[in-house]
This record gives C-alpha cells, structure tokens and sequence, in this order.
C-alpha cells in the first residue's frame, strides 16, 4: 500500500508540474503577442506611450521579446481619422522597405496610404484589425497593432524614429503643425474649420469634414515622409 501510495504521489506531484508548465507556457506566448510599453502621457489630447518608436509618417513600432517589430498608427491619425471603415494591406508577406506603403486606410470614398516604420519581412497581419477596426478606438498601441515584422536593419531604421522625450517633443510640433495646415486648408463644415483656425483642439474625425483637396494635402504633408 505504502509503494502504491508514493507512486500516486509522484504521479499527482507531475501532473501538477505539467499543469504548470502549460499555464506558463500559454502566458510567455501571450506576451508575445502584446508591444510592452511604459505609461501613457498626453499631449494636446494626443497619447505617446513611452517605450515606442514613432514613425514621421505616424506610424510606430515597437520590438517584443520574440525579436519581431508589431507596427501599427500612432494616436495623432487615428483621432483624425475618426471612424475607420476598413484596412487593406498592401503586402500581407514578402520585404517591406522603411518608410513605403505598408497598408490603405479607407474612409467612404477615400483612401491614405501608411508607410512601414522599420525595413523588414511581413511575418503575420492583424486580421482582428482588418475584420472590425473599430477597435483602434479604444486600443491604438496594444491590440491595436496591424502587422508583425522581422526587422533586417533595426539599427539604421531607429535613426530616423522617435521615442520617449524626442517623441513627446515631435508629437507637439505635429500638432502646432497641424493649426497651420489648418488655417490653408477648406473645410465642407465651416465651423469645424473656424473653431481649429482660432486655436481649438483636434477635433475627432476631423478629416471627415475636410475637402478632397485638402484631405489629399493632408495625406501628402503628414503620412507620405
């Protein structure tokens, strides 16, 4: 009886152990999925989480444990843009060059093109994103992400983004650069444009409310860099 009783002990004692093993093994791939990043901070209503590279062309990305670079839109655009009606993906595999077209933002009968943040290979897209994109509402810089890169010349390719106080101090020149676009640019709802003119915050979605003239501007002066 003693033998039996030991031999049930060893195996209750592996069970667990294995138990465990699978519960931290679901947790480290988990994590996998997830951009860490520090506290986020506020500017002009605008969000740069610390921890991210920032793209001039408002994307950003960020590196996680398993070595690939999940990218995504930053704050700034996704408040512009408002609602989002669907993203398409110029590559969903193959390379990926810095700073060229990496997916189409669609919104009614427009379209912006968003450029990769880091040179790399396209490892999986975001389908989560791409079927509901509503989710960039509440989520732009964790669930939010749109595709994963490996990246093939990080080093050179952080050069030209932005992270911590050089993002916060990049964020604020987009926004005071955005008044002054504003004040050029036609709006079809003239309050809208009035209210941004006299020093007003971003509205959200204001894009919606710009002309096809000044939209197309606003795609070549803030995305296309």
């Amino acid at each position: 009886m003693v033998a039996i009783f030991v031999v049930l002990t060893i195996l209750l004692f592996l069970g667990i152990d294995l138990v465990y093993q699978r519960v931290q093994r679901k947790k480290a791939e988990a994590a996998e999925l997830q951009p860490v990043y520090a506290h986020k901070g506020a500017i002009d209503r605008i969000l740069v989480p610390e921890g991210l590279f920032f793209h001039p062309g408002h994307t950003w990305a960020t590196v996680t444990e398993a070595g690939l670079a999940k990218v995504g839109i930053d704050d700034f655009v996704r408040k512009l843009f408002g609602t989002i009606d669907s993203i398409e993906f110029k590559k969903t595999s193959g390379e990926v060059k810095q700073g060229e077209p990496l997916f189409v933002i669609k919104q009614g009968n427009r379209t912006f093109e968003m450029v990769a943040p880091v040179d790399g290979v396209i490892e999986a897209t975001n389908s989560k994103i791409a079927d509901d994109p509503s989710i960039l509402r509440v989520d732009t810089y964790q669930n939010g992400w749109l595709a994963a890169i490996k990246p093939t010349n990080l080093k050179k390719n952080i050069e030209k983004l932005n992270i911590a106080d050089s993002a916060k101090e990049w964020a604020r020149e987009e926004v005071a650069r955005l008044r002054d676009f504003f004040a050029g640019a036609s709006f079809e709802n003239r309050l809208v444009g009035q209210t941004l003119q006299d020093g007003g915050p971003p509205v959200e979605g204001v894009l919606n409310y710009m002309s096809d003239e000044a939209a197309k501007k606003f795609e070549d002066a803030f995305l296309k860099k």
